[in-house]
């Protein structure tokens, strides 16, 4: 059995496989909350500890996981985590979004630093594709009052057998990273194409994740399944295009075009669309950036890019500073200094530099 997983692209297709059950479990949850007709306040609590345990537990997680250095031990918790979930939540639904929150913060962690070794975003990409897709088609199974729990258990348990099967070496993985990180073309990502590159992602992340959450609220599935087709499809193309682009090119264009058409645009289905799948499409670039920027530092990067910048986007929705990032005028300037730095970054590829 070990043998089918010998292929570093099927082991990738796997943990892309639990991480789209992993979010399509949080999806059905969080659904299943509004038809439960609960009180706002305990719908309110439930998506706060959810988002605060699942987007803002990834960078404690990536501490965690790069002192101990255990990724597949890690990824069986969180598997284990989510079929107790699935199992307490006709009972204790608040009691199993934390558990979901707390596993989808390890899993991701754990998934990613496996899928990223190579540090190649269109393997990242692979990873990352099914995660959007599946919290919104689990939404939807809520929505339908679908009785999935029991498959999504069963299916759990499958993936968890598989998971523990995965013939992952944590000296050798290590290994690969560090060899990885120093190998190759250089990518000088200086501080300010950081800041830019972070302040981008979390104006589009907040406008994003968190539009997704609201349709969700609102059984607004029609858009909500067109949302999920852009986003799969975005990673999937961008991680593919950024390395042969070049990552910090590639960032630039997928994001410069992205933060207008997702902010601006959120009434028209067909320009939000491309606006997530271009938001989407970054994600991998994004996070290879980070990677060797952070001098190998998966765990970190991965945290970061997943978690952190949604997790930042959302308190800063719930802050005076939104009316400054979300206005006309701010996302103006921030698409002139795009311009700029792609000028800029267009002439270092031209140079050879990534």
């Amino acid at each position: 059995m070990k043998s089918l997983f010998k292929s570093n692209i099927s082991m990738i297709l796997l943990l892309g496989a639990g991480h789209g059950l992993n979010d399509m479990i949080a999806g059905y949850f969080l659904g299943a909350l509004v038809q439960f007709k609960m009180d706002l306040l305990q719908i309110s609590l439930g998506l706060f500890l959810y988002n605060l345990l699942a987007f803002g537990g990834q960078y404690p997680v990536a501490l965690l996981l790069e002192k101990f250095r255990t990724p597949k031990s890690f990824l069986l918790v969180a598997y284990s985590l989510n079929i107790v979930a699935l199992v307490l939540f006709s009972f204790l639904p608040q009691l199993s979004l934390v558990l979901a929150g707390v596993g989808s913060a390890v899993y991701h962690v754990a998934g990613g630093t496996i899928s990223a070794k190579k540090n190649k975003a269109s393997h990242i990409g692979l990873f990352a594709a099914p995660g959007v897709a599946g919290l919104i088609f689990g939404g939807y199974f809520a929505y339908e009052k679908l009785h999935v729990a029991f498959w999504f258990f069963i299916t759990a348990i499958l993936i968890l057998s598989l998971l523990a099967l995965l013939p992952i070496s944590e000296n050798k993985l290590y290994s690969a990273e560090k060899n990885e990180s120093n190998a190759g073309k250089r990518v000088h990502l200086d501080q300010h194409d950081l800041i830019m590159i972070l302040l981008l992602t979390i104006i589009s992340m907040r406008s994003a994740i968190w539009d997704i959450f609201q349709l969700i609220h609102h059984n607004n599935f029609s858009w909500l399944i067109a949302i999920a087709a852009a986003a799969f499809a975005g990673k999937i193309a961008g991680g593919y295009l950024a390395d042969r682009m070049g990552w910090r090119l590639y960032t630039y264009i997928a994001l410069g075009l992205a933060t207008p058409l997702i902010t601006l645009f959120r009434n028209e289905l067909i320009l939000f669309c491309i606006g997530i799948g271009l938001l989407q499409s970054s994600i991998p670039s994004t996070t290879a950036l980070l990677i060797r920027s952070l001098k190998g530092k998966t765990e970190r990067a991965i945290g970061l890019s997943f978690g952190t910048a949604i997790i930042i986007g959302a308190i800063l929705f719930y802050t005076p500073v939104r009316m400054v990032l979300l206005s006309n005028l701010f996302i103006w300037i921030t698409g002139i200094s795009m311009l700029l730095l792609l000028y800029i970054a267009y002439h270092k590829n031209s140079r050879g530099v990534l």
